[in-house]
């Protein structure tokens, strides 16, 4: 199940590059030619995106190996690497065209008849690269949701903000058609927030990945509930869980009568074991200590 959720999400990313390495040439040649800030803006952020998928194609073959001597719990946690460095090259880009833009609306304020409207095929390219974001969003949504992949769910939160992006480019530019040039610039400006915006976000989940966060309580209470349920265990002295990326590692203490024998105390840890991988899929393993109760 494992490899063919990898296989998906490789299939998803190289779909992503080879589509945003078309949008990205389409865009910012036509912008250039087209004299629009707003569809060259969105060309560059496209530009970013084809980066990026070489990034996690790359991220993925090493995410994906098997746990090694060097590496005893895997190589999951690479994954969230990529994912934390998503983050910052959407930051950097956001700035970039956040001062582009600026400097531009500045420059227009002041020489307003040094600009011109920019061509009508940049509109046209602008609806057409909006179509085919919002298919490509909804296509990595799809995949992200089922293979619970936390890179391709950075990168589908990327392509919403590039539907977004791309809808204020359309409207920029077609009130650029009326002479409202101005506006080309504003919607590049606003395309360079919604990417500011989602870097923060990136970055902040990103951490919580890195930094072996805990779940929420009510996943703790849960946990605790059904290894409470499991018979000879009297109580749950010590119960730490920690996030490995989308997965999760149990570790708790569980108090047993203080007379039964080695074997049985072990027979209670082990059902407890099971019980907790078996009603929680994401568990990758629980580890399991016994003590005498109470617990002095």
């Amino acid at each position: 199940m494992k490899e063919k959720n990898n296989a998906l999400i490789v299939r998803a990313i190289t779909i992503g590059l080879i589509v945003n390495i078309i949008l990205a040439l389409l865009k910012v040649i036509t912008g250039i030619i087209g004299h629009s800030e707003a569809l060259t803006s969105d060309g560059l952020n496209s530009s970013s995106d084809v980066f990026i998928s070489i990034m996690l194609l790359v991220i993925m073959k090493i995410a994906t190996k098997k746990p090694d001597h060097n590496h005893p719990y895997g190589h999951e946690k690479f994954e969230g690497i990529g994912y934390f460095a998503l983050g910052f090259i959407f930051f950097f880009t956001s700035l970039f065209i956040g001062y582009t833009s600026i400097q531009s609306i500045v420059d227009y304020i002041q020489n307003p008849s040094g600009y011109s409207s920019p061509a009508f095929i940049t509109l046209i390219v602008s609806i057409l690269s909006l179509l085919i974001k919002f298919v490509l969003f909804r296509f990595y949504m799809i995949v992200s949701r089922k293979t619970g992949s936390p890179a391709l769910k950075a990168d589908a939160k990327n392509h919403l903000i590039d539907v977004w992006a791309t809808l204020f480019s359309v409207i920029g530019i077609g009130l650029s058609q009326l002479d409202m040039v101005i506006f080309d610039y504003i919607a590049s400006l606003i395309i360079g927030l919604f990417i500011l915006r989602l870097a923060l976000q990136i970055l902040k989940e990103a951490i919580t990945y890195l930094v072996d966060q805990a779940p929420s309580d009510a996943k703790i209470d849960a946990i605790s509930s059904v290894i409470l349920n499991v018979s000879g265990v009297l109580s749950v002295d010590d119960l730490k869980v920690r996030k490995h990326m989308v997965q999760k590692y149990v570790d708790v203490e569980i108090g047993v009568e203080p007379t039964l024998s080695l074997e049985k105390a072990h027979e209670i840890a082990e059902h407890v074991h099971h019980k907790v991988e078996e009603a929680f899929p994401e568990v990758i393993h629980c580890m399991v200590h016994v003590n005498p109760y109470p617990k002095k």
